[in-house]
């Protein structure tokens, strides 16, 4: 964001240089009380005065026509071609990729905000167990607690349908002792975080592992 503000800065200082150039010399050959000198120097008498102006025709502060038309009609009609230019670069250019760090930055607060909520959601889970946090989870807990709200939030926040709670279960359950802790839960609700397909992989992976160490248990034998 900050070298974007510098580069829409320096955009901005590049093209007020020239434009109070122009102005500068345009007005020299003009009477103080011609109309066309007051509002040249009005929007243009000054490099400042000339930033500012320009600044305000990308953000609504004055309709960009406004400031154009003196331009074109006291300096030249090419004038108005290059304010135009100027105009749809920083609008459509430089302020778009501005807005898109705005965007970029909301995302990323909502995704930890998510990873806070599904973190204090599995503690919940976990502390209404006999054992509290420190307990484990089995199958037939773990298929109880589906109806549960924390459970519903989890599978919704890891985009996979209920159904496949019996292979979701194997998946988080990562030393195949047949139950879940907090940890091994919490593990996997950030890792499995997406579509379903990731899930789909992760079990195929899953399977894979176990096949080779079969495989190797075989070839040893």
């Amino acid at each position: 964001l900050t070298w974007t503000c510098l580069l829409l800065t320096l955009m901005v200082y590049t093209f007020s240089i020239y434009v109070t150039q122009t102005v500068t010399d345009r007005r020299g050959s003009m009477l103080k009380d011609n109309p066309s000198y007051i509002i040249l120097d009005q929007y243009y008498g000054s490099l400042g005065t000339t930033m500012l102006s320009l600044f305000m025709a990308i953000t609504g502060g004055v309709d960009w026509a406004v400031l154009s038309d003196p331009l074109m009609e006291s300096i030249s009609p090419l004038m108005g071609i290059l304010f135009s230019m100027y105009v749809a670069f920083t609008v459509f250019a430089m302020l778009n990729v501005v807005t898109g760090v705005f965007v970029q930055s909301v995302l990323k607060s909502q995704a930890t905000d998510r990873d806070l909520f599904m973190v204090s959601n599995a503690r919940e889970l976990f502390a209404s167990l006999e054992g509290g946090v420190t307990d484990a989870m089995s199958w037939p807990v773990f298929e109880s607690k589906l109806d549960a709200p924390q459970m519903v939030a989890f599978f919704k926040a890891i985009d996979v349908d209920p159904s496949e709670a019996r292979g979701l279960f194997c998946l988080l359950d990562l030393d195949g002792s047949g139950e879940i802790t907090v940890d091994e839960f919490l593990n996997g609700a950030l890792r499995l975080r997406g579509s379903a397909k990731a899930l789909d992989v992760a079990l195929l992976l899953q399977q894979v592992r176990k096949v080779h160490c079969r495989l190797a248990d075989i070839s040893r034998s």
